[in-house]
């Protein structure tokens, strides 16, 4: 069996891994939660703000050792979304934790050294990487901090030094959430005042409906909106392969000029699917020039030079 696979064949189930952050009491941890079967893993010890009817089982770490624990036992297996709250607070426990097994990687301060941060990086992409080979989905929540971009301000997760940045890159998604009057959204798509990554081609503006009867937006909104992007991603990439592999059949048969009107004609009334009809134009070109033959653009045929 090959272990190759095909551009229109990747799992659309596969786990998600996301970053909420966003302006304090709008909603950020019951959000998360509202994640298929979530648990949270509690390093703000702020689940009593959450209202009672939305909480879900959580864990109250003291340090990252227990997350490391409780990453590693069977408890988890029921749970298909593992909510980490604070990120910041995650990255602290983290120095801490690179620090008792190497003292070396502080600084005559206390400071974390940059051989600290780099440890610090290393463990929590090795995080990211075991809950996804649990196929586990990642949520991560994060207060906001304001940066400073030349002369402009920006909003970005408010996480120490820069596994922020780093880590990111290893997120599909990182989303801000703000109130926009009475209102609660969540922006998945970078702008001028925020930091965001959308890599699953969501909604750029998501709008966070009222929870007071069922809590399960971001399993609906946002996981099942990926899924089915990801199917549609599949179907018409699909089409795409087999409608390149169709032109690269009618060119390759072409043997004179009435073959290169027949398939230029034919192919004009394909649909186009991302850069098929430039493929197919630029190819049906190198083949003319390649038999000395021309396209008359007054006419719109072919003709021998």
């Amino acid at each position: 069996m090959s272990l190759i696979i095909q551009a229109n064949e990747l799992k659309c189930d596969t786990p998600i891994s996301c970053l909420i952050y966003g302006q304090p009491g709008c909603g950020k941890t019951s959000l998360a939660i509202s994640s298929e079967r979530p648990l949270l893993i509690d390093l703000d010890h702020g689940l009593h703000r959450v209202a009672s009817k939305n909480r879900c089982p959580s864990v109250q770490v003291e340090n990252y050792q227990q997350v490391l624990e409780v990453i590693n036992s069977n408890e988890i297996n029921d749970f298909q979304t593992i909510v980490i709250d604070t990120f910041g607070k995650l990255v602290d426990k983290m120095g801490i934790y690179v620090c008792e097994q190497n003292p070396k990687l502080r600084q005559g301060d206390g400071t974390l050294s940059t051989k600290g941060w780099g440890a610090i990086k290393i463990q929590a992409r090795a995080l990211i990487m075991q809950l996804f080979n649990k196929n586990k989905n990642i949520i991560f929540v994060a207060h906001e901090k304001e940066d400073k971009d030349g002369d402009d301000r920006i909003l970005r997760p408010d996480i120490p030094g820069s596994s922020g940045k780093d880590l990111v890159q290893d997120l599909d998604l990182m989303g801000y959430m703000e109130m926009r009057g009475n209102k609660r959204t969540i922006s998945f798509t970078p702008t001028h005042k925020f930091y965001a990554k959308n890599s699953l081609e969501l909604p750029p503006i998501i709008e966070v409906p009222d929870n007071s009867v069922r809590n399960d937006f971001y399993a609906v909104a946002i996981v099942e909106a990926v899924r089915k992007n990801r199917e549609e991603t599949n179907r018409v990439r699909l089409e795409y392969d087999k409608l390149i592999a169709k032109h690269a059949l009618n060119i390759d048969m072409i043997n004179g000029v009435e073959d290169f009107n027949i398939a230029y004609n034919a192919m004009k009334e394909d649909a186009t699917i991302w850069d098929s009809t430039l493929r197919w134009k630029k190819a049906l070109k190198e083949k003319a020039d390649a038999m000395n033959i021309k396209f008359n653009t007054a006419k719109g045929v072919f003709e021998q030079c």
